[in-house]
């Protein structure tokens, strides 16, 4: 899959793959602050994924509500952070960084 790719060229870097719905109001709270960290961190991968569009993927994913982030290092899945939490995703992200 495409995310499978993403995860074998990051090179050791964390790759945050956001899986949203651009119905719903949590996910959409969550964008602008995906998208300024991935700005502000050209170190991390970070990718969304439309749930709607991709719902294969969301399947082979076991995405059962949105928003969630999948946060992974050297391909392994290392954190899930469910639900429009900012303060826990930046703690993972940050802890992911500080691993490299």
């Amino acid at each position: 899959s495409a995310i499978e790719k993403v995860l074998r060229e990051a090179g050791g870097r964390p790759v945050v793959l956001a899986c949203l719905s651009y119905r719903c109001k949590h996910c959409r709270n969550l964008m602008p602050f995906l998208e300024e960290k991935c700005q502000a961190m050209p170190d991390v991968i970070f990718k969304k994924m439309d749930v709607n569009a991709s719902q294969d993927l969301a399947y082979e994913f076991g995405v059962t509500s949105v928003p969630i982030c999948f946060l992974y290092l050297n391909g392994v899945l290392c954190y899930q952070v469910m639900g429009d939490n900012k303060a826990l995703l930046m703690d993972n992200i940050t802890e992911l960084r500080n691993r490299n």
